[in-house]
């Protein structure tokens, strides 16, 4: 039991040598200019950034292995669907894309529920979620 103990404490610390390597990109001002209501322009930084932005705040449990692979994972993939900081480098049909699913993804399963567990300032309250859906079909409407 004792050799098993050491095993796992030298793997875990182990581990810990594994860089998180999150790509960091430099925001620039138009990282900052997101065009919408400054209510929908605070939900988003509040519930969706840390994922969805080049604005992630990484919290200190995040430098530690495992979960910092967990979160590396999830910042790159949040990154990947769509990136607020780099919304105004997309076009209109990749714009108005994002935009209509907005309103069904912060129904069904956004911010993830895995998130929440940590995060619970970014839950979405319903005028949350009325005023995404607003700002996102509104601005859908007029790139149509």
């Amino acid at each position: 039991m004792k050799k098993l103990t050491l095993l796992a404490l030298l793997i875990f610390i182990g581990i810990q040598f594994i860089p998180m390597n999150v790509p960091a990109e430099v925001p620039t001002k138009a990282d900052e200019e997101l065009q919408a209501p400054k209510n929908v322009q605070a939900i988003l930084k509040r519930s969706c950034f840390d994922c969805h932005s080049n604005h992630t705040t990484f919290p200190w449990y995040s430098n530690i292995a495992p979960v910092s692979w967990f979160t590396k994972h999830h910042v790159e993939e949040g990154r990947e669907h769509m990136n607020f900081s780099t919304w105004e480098k997309y076009d209109d049909e990749k714009k108005l894309k994002y935009l209509q699913k907005i309103p069904k993804a912060i129904k069904s399963k956004m911010p993830l529920p895995s998130y929440l567990l940590i995060h619970k300032e970014a839950k979405l309250t319903e005028a949350d979620k009325e005023a995404l859906t607003t700002w996102a079909n509104d601005t859908a409407f007029d790139l149509e």
